[in-house]
């Protein structure tokens, strides 16, 4: 027999008891480490310039880059560490040769262009830079393993690895390491526990990373399988259940998508398969409820806008990673700026005059149950005329973008209910009791119970055509009070309401160097002309435009229709309060009400009854019907219904 060393016979046997099902990240590293860290750390490839000849890589920088995409709306507890992410990306997202190369198709790659080979060494702020900021990786990872910023500068570090992992201190660098992959063996084990993102770049994004480091070593070839194997796995599941990328009005769904890009391009370093076709589409259908949640500068919607960011360069990649997808790259070249469409090979001037593409491309609106997120809009090709819900929590959050693309209401859309002047708390979440979608209008109705003495109903609607939103709140009660509701709407700090001294209409205007209207508010509840009595008032304080409704009565109904004229400054417009009859008797305000209401050349009709249903006459109409709207013809004095809501 031969004579084995004992340190080498205990290593054989601890590689023997490891079975194929039970091998950890520390396990895997512990048997790529033969000798010591010293010479691990030695053997890790260096970083050179690719010649012509050679097969184009994704650069370190490329991936530190990435790994601002998406971020930016996240609470965490310290606000150093999306600092020293910031420093990581500073550090080492800045090539110090050639930028990525625009990819039109799927022959260019993120890639570093040069003639010759050469070995691009580390600088002395970089190698600061990465010791720094490993010992705070080693510092926080114990108690901080949840954060997503956290997570994130680990990964980057590891992809850095390229330019300093020669330079660190092996102590350092195995402490970093050992960190990180008991991070990993957590999120293996208890699944994403701490959300979504964390688990997805613990589980995936840094077993990759590091099989590309060490790929040149052997036995990373499983690790990357399962990994790969984990993301298609939670790619497939979200075509059905997109809810773990949605959460929190889609706050995570860019990171993440991004987090599956950067893996990929490790995959494909190490040689890896591809994705299959459900795996493609499935990223296709993300892709789109990300394009769906951002305004026209590719900033995400349901979020403070200051707090977002374009990503140009991770929409180019996004549409690269969901394969040929017609319907995505035409989506992504209309709705965000002209360069990313121009960077696909399109010409996004022209898509957007040519109807027949709306076809081509996806639903108009999108609604996801699950996740109380409603997304409305007039169409893909035009860029405004939109409306962003988030009914997730008891605060709702509405944005709404105006002709231009900018947007005229974004925030909370409160409201506060008074009983004898008292408030009246509500501190339970909204559930949807009607969606309805078709090609002329969007209806969205919420419902919340309050104490169990009234519940609230909420409407939002989006007329496509004309460019009309129509929001109501409906106050219905057990029994007469002196009840008070107040609908609050947040707007943009360069948006102020415009009063008129005799009429109680109003305009949300644009600061600027030249103001601009950009939304006619028509309180229709209210009357035309100010010296008319009135149990309404509109107003504007701080940032926050306010509709106040009072009765004596157990329900009230509080509309307000939002006409986004865009830069129209004197549009032709009227409204009236019509008289509804029941058995030829005419009905007060506390059963039902109906409004007749003219914008320029459209008139429309709106009725809704606080009671249970029964058949009611309104101008003509016999309605039996809890919500109804629909245009009125001028020139045969017909309507056409746009929605009809019933109670089931």
């Amino acid at each position: 027999m031969d004579w084995v060393k004992p340190k080498h016979r205990a290593r054989q046997t601890s590689k023997a008891d490891a079975s194929e099902s039970q091998v950890t990240a520390s396990t895997w590293l512990k048997q790529l480490c033969e000798e010591n860290v010293a010479m691990l750390q030695s053997s890790l490839p260096v970083r050179e310039s690719q010649g012509k000849t050679k097969a184009a890589k994704v650069l370190p920088d490329a991936y530190l880059r990435a790994m601002l995409w998406g971020t930016g709306v996240w609470e965490v507890e310290s606000h150093s560490h999306p600092e020293f992410l910031n420093d990581l990306v500073e550090a080492f997202g800045i090539a110090s040769t050639a930028a990525p190369a625009n990819r039109k198709g799927s022959k260019n790659k993120l890639s570093n262009s040069g003639k010759s080979s050469k070995v691009l060494a580390a600088t002395a702020d970089q190698i600061a830079a990465a010791s720094k900021i490993g010992k705070w990786i080693s510092q926080q990872l114990p108690k901080s393993g949840h954060d997503p910023y956290v997570a994130l500068v680990c990964a980057g570090w590891i992809h850095a690895l390229a330019d300093v992992g020669r330079s660190i201190s092996p102590s350092l660098w195995l402490e970093v390491l050992q960190c990180a992959l008991t991070q990993v063996d957590r999120a293996w084990e208890q699944g994403p526990t701490d959300g979504l993102f964390p688990w997805i770049v613990w589980s995936c994004e840094v077993p990759l990373a590091l099989a590309k480091q060490l790929s040149h070593l052997g036995g990373k070839d499983r690790i990357v399988s399962e990994t790969l194997n984990r993301i298609a796995l939670l790619l497939e599941e979200s075509s059905d259940d997109p809810r773990g990328f949605l959460v929190r009005g889609g706050q995570d769904l860019r990171s993440l998508l991004a987090c599956i890009m950067r893996c990929r391009w490790s995959a494909d370093e190490v040689g890896a398969r591809k994705w299959y076709p459900p795996q493609r589409k499935a990223i296709g259908k993300l892709a789109i409820a990300a394009l769906a949640l951002c305004d026209v500068e590719g900033r995400q919607l349901l979020f403070d806008r200051e707090d977002t960011t374009l990503d140009e360069q991770f929409w180019i990649e996004l549409n690269q990673l969901a394969g040929e997808n017609k319907k995505l790259r035409l989506a992504t070249s209309c709705a965000l700026p002209d360069s990313i469409g121009k960077t696909l090979g399109e010409k996004p001037p022209k898509l957007r005059k040519d109807v027949t593409n709306d076809v081509l491309m996806p639903k108009h609106s999108q609604y996801w149950d699950k996740n109380s997120i409603v997304t409305m809009r007039r169409s893909w090709r035009d860029r405004g005329c939109r409306v962003a819900v988030d009914f997730s929590s008891d605060v709702v959050w509405l944005d709404v973008l105006g002709q231009d693309g900018q947007r005229v209401l974004s925030g909370d859309w409160d409201v506060k209910v008074f009983r004898k002047q008292q408030p009246v708390p509500i501190d339970v979440s909204w559930q949807e009791v009607c969606w309805f979608s078709d090609d002329d209008v969007d209806y969205l109705e919420l419902e919340c119970a309050v104490e169990d003495v009234c519940k609230i109903q909420r409407q939002v609607m989006l007329m496509r055509d004309e460019g009309v939103v129509f929001f109501a709140d409906a106050l219905i009660a057990e029994k007469p009070d002196e009840w008070s509701v107040q609908s609050l709407w947040t707007t943009p700090n360069d948006i102020h309401l415009q009063s008129e001294p005799k009429t109680t209409e109003g305009k949300l205007v644009r600061s600027g160097n030249q103001e601009q209207t950009a939304a006619l508010l028509l309180p229709v509840a209210m009357p035309e002309w100010r010296r008319s009595p009135s149990h309404a008032k509109m107003g504007f304080h701080g940032s926050t435009l306010f509709l106040q409704c009072d009765t004596q009565s157990k329900s009230l109904y509080s509309p307000l229709i939002m006409s986004l004229l865009g830069n129209e400054r004197s549009p032709a417009f009227t409204w009236r309060q019509l008289t509804i009859a029941e058995e030829l008797q005419i009905q007060p305000r506390n059963i039902a009400e109906a409004y007749r209401v003219q914008v320029n050349r459209d008139q429309w009709v709106f009725y809704r009854s606080l009671t249970p249903c029964t058949r009611r006459t309104v101008m003509g109409l016999h309605l039996n019907t809890e919500f109804y709207a629909g245009r009125f013809s001028r020139s045969d004095g017909e309507f056409e219904p746009i929605i009809e809501v019933n109670p089931e």
